[in-house]
Parts: structure tokens; sequence; C-alpha cells
């Protein structure tokens, strides 16, 4: 999966990542102390990593940097990801599908209200 650091903290060796898939943020924790202070992800990097799943939460494993610093904001980051054709949809993230036209409301008569209610 390929994201952007949305937020990190250093101190705490946290960092939350948006996905490529627009799915549900994944969380990345440093425990072993892999990255440095000086280090370690920061907001606007590009990474590439593993995702598991937990406890209904996205985790991020092995983050790999694609670009550092590609920007401070969420679009200047995705517009500096160079754009391939080997990549993998994930399919863990549950998308609710856009409906451009509302569904056919059911119509009811009189008749129909009166059976109901008895």
């Amino acid at each position: 999966m390929i994201g952007i650091i949305l937020w990190s903290d250093a101190a705490d060796r946290k960092a939350v990542i948006w996905c490529e898939d627009q799915g549900d943020l994944a969380y990345f924790s440093d425990p072993d102390l892999k990255y440095s202070n000086d280090t370690f992800l920061d907001v606007g990097d590009v990474v590439e990593f593993e995702v598991k799943t937990q406890r209904n939460m996205r985790l991020a494993l092995n983050p790999r940097w694609i670009k550092q610093n590609a920007g401070s904001t969420l679009a200047d980051g995705l517009r500096a990801i160079p754009m391939t054709q080997d990549y993998v949809i994930s399919n863990t993230a549950q998308v609710i599908p856009f409906r451009a036209e509302p569904a056919p409301r059911a119509r009811h008569t009189r008749e129909d209200v009166k059976k109901r209610l008895g």
C-alpha cells in the first residue's frame, strides 16, 4: 500500500497514514525503535507499507519512504506520487458506493396505512 503521513509524533513514535485506496486510515507505531527521532516519519512523507487489520483498525507495518517531505498538504503529496500501472488495490476497506439519483420511494394508499395501523 502507498500512503501519505497525515500526522506524526516522533517523541511517541506514532503516525497516521492516509491510504491510496481511500479506505480507513492506517496507524503506525514504532515500539522497537527502528527509527531515530531525527529520521522518524514526518507529515507529507510518501511511504509504502504493508497493512494488517486488527480489531477493526488498520495497522501500517514496515513503512519505507518513497519520497520524504513531499508536501505539507495531502494534495501536494498526492501530486508528488508517480503514477504506475502495477499497484494492488486492497479490499480491506468498506467503501460505500455513491448513488447519483435517490432510490424511488414506495407509495402507500390510505387503505395500506389503515391495514398496518389496524
